[in-house]
Order: structure tokens, then sequence, then C-alpha cells
């Protein structure tokens, strides 16, 4: 991953700042949203990719507050691995970055713009995130009284609080400081809200203690009273969170560490209940339900299989096995998020990535400029104006930004099906070989006293092996052509415009040089060649003027003016070296994209040939000569790739 100035900046002190740590492993944040009312639900809604925690953490506070939107974060280190990350680590994440006093380092991002002598305004950004937990609480407050009726009441009732006590524990892990509850809207009844907030930072008190004791396997009868209570409690968080789906998954009790206990069925038939009540809930919002429900089952189908019971069905021949172990090897078609297969084409793509670096520190600028708007000086008025023009400019900055992830997307998921036409060529090879190399073994085995080897002896040595190389490569076509189809739906979900575009029509061409500008990139590389060779005459100048002097009417060169040169030519064959490894791909991208639009028709066929010698190795249908090295492994210019 590239390292950037941000990184290794030094951090300014504050007037209250103890010492800090080292800065944190740069990260990169997924926050998607879909709709969950009855008209919209299921549908997706705006989401962010960035490599701040605090943007990422104010876009889904405000987010979820203004409409009946699910919010979900997930978190890479290598823009190829996510994990799920809940709302309360998200804003543990903030809060450590605000620590840090540095510009985020996930992206390299542009000097002139990132803020690297003044660092953040952490103060105001802390102030920024309570003001939007406060609306987060305010919405989760003051709700319609029944789902038919779109009134809220003025004035929170007990219950309200109550469930916004809960929710609060739930999502956040805590109990809500006074500064976010300061930040309320005043009510007219002091008394009330005061008796209010007492009973919300009850209920998250008590959330949190239930959480706890859930994540403990019971010691006694006593003990498993108390975590049946504690999920009791846990199962009314329900109240209204269909639209909360940062529940962590801990709720539910380790079923590992219970296994050994004298109660331990007792305890698992409870957290099997607990776990079917919290799958029937959120069905939809939580990413968490699909990995439970499979973990669920797997455990049921364990404590039912006997451990010694001998496998079904005849032993496994070695064609068999060959077969096997290629298609077990082979990736499962998967669906690659909007924001996975950005992340996935910017880590390959070094263009990508410093595209994506100079979105990221616009962004962050302008979420700085935010939270200092709320810090404006002056009449309310002047203040409101402030806060709407830095609210106006987050927001084109967000929607402009959404275009490169749009664009970055698509290539990703080009990329991604490269790769994995690549790896089904490389499968369909080694099946193939392995299968020549068992028919040549029985040929060496035959005996020749018994007479020269025929087509007879031939016919009845590879009677078994080809239906398994048929039926190989049949499913390693079928695998291809799901491939195709993924990638073919993705694009047509992120650009509409390809599900109408003819073969060989004007728009076609437009889409494909969109995706693939080889024109743009030729001129790029011309443009970097002819500046590369201007800076190395420049630099053999320098160092000649320091060597021996300058010459009549020429000024006087300094170690200083060396290095800046040197620092330039640096850079531009960093962006040279930059754009041949995009050229490259881009040429593959080229030729997946017309793959994609006039698919191969399928091969039926029912004998595979055998061939008489074996062929030599064929270069992958993914990617020509000069791009199938970028997809195989190795170093790059921005580090390995996958193959």
């Amino acid at each position: 991953m590239p390292e950037t100035d941000a990184t290794g900046q030094t951090e300014t002190k504050g007037e209250d700042d103890a010492p800090e740590p080292g800065p944190p492993t740069p990260r990169l944040y997924s926050v998607t949203t879909h709709y969950t009312d009855q008209f919209l639900g299921g549908q997706q809604g705006p989401d962010l990719l960035c490599d701040d925690a605090v943007t990422a953490l104010h876009f889904a506070l405000t987010t979820s507050s203004s409409s009946p939107l699910a919010v979900t974060c997930s978190t890479t280190a290598d823009g190829r691995t996510w994990t799920p990350l809940p709302l309360h680590l998200l804003h543990a994440d903030a809060r450590s970055t605000l620590q840090q006093n540095a510009t985020p380092a996930m992206y390299p991002g542009p000097a002139s713009n990132s803020r690297p002598h003044h660092g953040r305004p952490r103060k105001a950004l802390s102030r920024l995130i309570e003001l939007a937990q406060a609306e987060w609480l305010d919405s989760v407050l003051r709700v319609p009284v029944d789902e038919a009726s779109t009134w809220v009441p003025d004035e929170p009732a007990t219950a309200d609080w109550t469930r916004a006590g809960r929710l609060w524990a739930a999502v956040w892990g805590d109990v809500p400081s006074e500064t976010v509850l300061d930040q309320l809207p005043a009510p007219a009844d002091t008394h009330s809200a005061h008796r209010g907030t007492t009973r919300l930072r009850a209920e998250a008190t008590a959330v949190l203690d239930a959480t706890a004791l859930a994540r403990t396997p019971a010691a006694d009868d006593d003990s498993l009273a108390g975590l049946h209570a504690a999920w009791t409690l846990l199962h009314h968080l329900t109240e209204r969170t269909q639209r909360i789906s940062a529940l962590h998954p801990d709720t539910a009790a380790p079923l590992a560490a219970t296994r050994d206990h004298p109660a331990a069925a007792r305890i698992r038939a409870a957290a099997h209940a607990h776990l079917r009540h919290v799958l029937a809930l959120w069905p939809k919002t939580a990413d968490w339900t699909d990995r439970a429900r499979t973990a669920f089952q797997k455990e049921l189908h364990t404590l039912r299989t006997p451990m010694d019971s001998p496998p079904p069905g005849p032993p496994e021949t070695r064609p068999q096995a060959l077969l096997r172990e290629v298609l077990d090897a082979l990736p499962v078609p998967a669906a690659l998020s909007r924001h996975e297969a950005a992340a996935l084409w910017r880590s390959h793509s070094g263009r990508g990535a410093e595209q994506a670096g100079w979105d990221a520190a616009v962004q962050t600028n302008r979420t700085d400029d935010l939270a200092l708007a709320h810090l404006t000086e002056g009449t309310p008025r002047q203040k409101g104006d402030a806060i709407a023009e830095a609210r106006r400019a987050l927001t084109t900055v967000t929607r402009f930004h959404d275009e490169h992830v749009t664009t970055h997307a698509a290539r990703g998921h080009l990329h991604a099906l490269a790769a994995s036409l690549v790896t089904l060529d490389k499968a369909q090879r080694t099946l193939q070989h392995g299968i020549w190399d068992i028919a040549a073994q029985r040929r060496a085995q035959h005996d020749p006293s018994k007479g020269p080897w025929s087509g007879h002896d031939e016919q009845r040595a590879t009677a078994d092996l080809v239906p398994v190389l048929a039926d190989g490569e049949a499913r390693i076509a079928h695998l291809r052509q799901r491939h195709l189809d993924l990638a073919h739906d993705a694009l047509n979900d992120l650009i509409p415009q390809l599900a109408d575009t003819p073969r060989h029509g004007h728009r076609h061409h437009r889409m494909r040089d969109h995706l693939a500008p080889l024109d743009l990139l030729r001129q790029d590389l011309n443009t970097l060649g002819s500046q590369t060779d201007a800076l190395h005459r420049t630099c053999h100048e320098l160092r000649t003027r320091l060597n021996t002097g300058p010459r009549y009417g020429q000024k006087h060169a300094t170690d200083h003016d060396l290095a800046v040169a040197e620092k330039q030519l640096r850079d531009v064959h960093r962006r040279y070296a930059d754009t041949q490894t995009e050229f490259a791909l881009s040429v593959t991208l080229g030729r997946i994209f017309d793959q994609i639009r006039t698919p191969h028709p399928p091969t039926h066929t029912t004998t595979a040939p055998r061939p008489s010698r074996r062929t030599g190795p064929a270069v992958p249908t993914g990617h020509d000569q000069a791009t199938a090295a970028a997809l195989l492994p190795g170093p790059t210019a921005h580090g390995p790739t996958t193959a």
C-alpha cells in the first residue's frame, strides 16, 4: 500500500492534548444504505466510500437520522478483504483519528490539498460528531405514534426514552454523554426532560449489563436464569429497530465456550432460540444474519451426525480426485458490491488510487469546513448561512466523487472477471494435462509381450477418462458463463446505458472508451515521456553547474534546486509507470467488455478429444501477452495482484 506524507508527518500538540500514540493502520470505510419502508424496501440508498473515519461516521449518522434507511458499514486495510464494522467500532476509529491529528492515509493525496501543516480542527470535528449523534438520538426519540400515522408528539413519552436508551446502548455500546444530551432540542418541561434522560441512561446501562452477561457462559442454574433474563431484555430491543442494522452479533452467547458445561444443552437451546428470534427480526438489514444462520445449521448438523460414520458411496478414482481438486480450487462466482469493485480497481491501478486520493483529500477538507462552520461567530443567521453553505459544498463534493466510484467500480468488475477467466483457463489446462498424464502412465504400463498397443487398448484405458474430462470442461464452461453473467448484471446496474447498447453501435464504442480510454492514455504516455526527457536534461544541467560552475548568462545552481528537480523526475517516473500499468489493464478491460457484450456461444460436447501429444501453455483468454502479467502474482507499481 502506498505511503503518503500524512502517515509520517509530525503531530501538532494542542492545548489539552496528552501524549499520543503513533498513526493507526490506514483503513478504507464503505458506508451503504438501503430503504426499509413499504414503498422502497430493499432498494439501495446513498452510500459513501472514503478513508476518513470521521467523514464516514458523520455520513452514517446524518443519513440514518433523516429517512427510513438501514446503515451498514464495512472496512478494509488492503482494498480486497472486507469485514463488517458496527457503528460503535466506527465511532472508536473516529475518536482515534481525532487523537492522531493526521490526515487519513489510505490513498496518496495531493500535498497541496491535505493540510499537512495546520492539522485538523479536532475540537470542531468532535463537536460536529456530537451534534450528529444528538440528531440521531432525537430521531429515535421522536417517532410517529403508530405505523399508519406521521404525527410526531412534541414531548417524548416514557416509552420513547426507554426505547431510545436501549437502542443507544445496542448501537453505540456505551451510555450517552452529557454533551450529547445537552445538544437535544430544549423541551418545554425541564423536569420531564430530566426524568427522561435519567431513564434513558438507566435503560442503556441495563442493556450493557445484559450484553455483558449474554457474552459470558452460564456457570450454574442461577446464572442460566440470569442469562435467559438478559436475552429477554435484548429481545425487547426489537421495538422499531428495522432501520437499525448496527446491532452487533456478539449479543448471542458463544456456543463453543459452553460446549463442555453440564448445562450445555440447555444453554445451546436458549442461544439457538435467541438466534431464531434475531434472524427473524433482521432478515434484510443485518449483514451477519446469513453467517449466523449458516453457523447455526452447521452446529445442528454436527450434533446430529455421528463422528465415526463411513463416507457413503464407492471409493474415489484417481481421475475423479483430479477433477475434485481442480474444481475445488476454482473461485466461487460471487457478486462484488459497488465499493468492493471500486476498491479492487484502485488497489491495482496507480492512477485510480491517485484520483481517489484527490477525492478523499477534498472530502476531508469539506468535512473540516462543515465542522468549523458550526463555530462561526456572529448572528444566528450568519452562522446558519455558513453551515448551509458548508453542507452544500460537502454534498456537491460527495456527488462528484460518486461518479468516480461508479467508473472505478465498473473497471473493477471487468478486472475481477478477467482474473476469473485466467483462473478458469489455468484450471482447464491443469485438468487436461492431468488426464493426459494418467493416460500416458497407463500406456506406459502396457506389457509388450501381449502385443503392440492397439486402438482397442487405447479405448479401454481411457474409457473412464473421457467422461471425467468432458464433465470437468462442461462445469468450467458453466462457471465461466456465470462469471460473465454476474459481470454483465453488475455493469448494467452501474451503467444502465449498457442494456440497450448494440454491439457495433457508436454508443458501444463510447462506453468502451469510457471504461478503457486507450487514446487518452497514449497521449499521457507521450506527454510524460517528454517531461521525463526534459527533467533528465534539467538534472544533468544542474549537476554540471554544481561541478563546473555556471557559464556566462546562467544562474547559479544550488543543492536545493537539484533536489527539487530530482523529486520532480521521480514523480514523473512514478506517473509514467502508473500510466503504463493503466494502459495494459485497459487493453484487457476493452477486450473483456467486448466479450461481455458478445459472449461466445456455449459448446455442447458429449465427448472430449484425445490429443496425441501435449500442447504448450496457451495465453489465457481473459488477457493477451501484454496484459496477462498484470493479474498474475508478482510485484507491480502498486503492490501484488491476485490471480
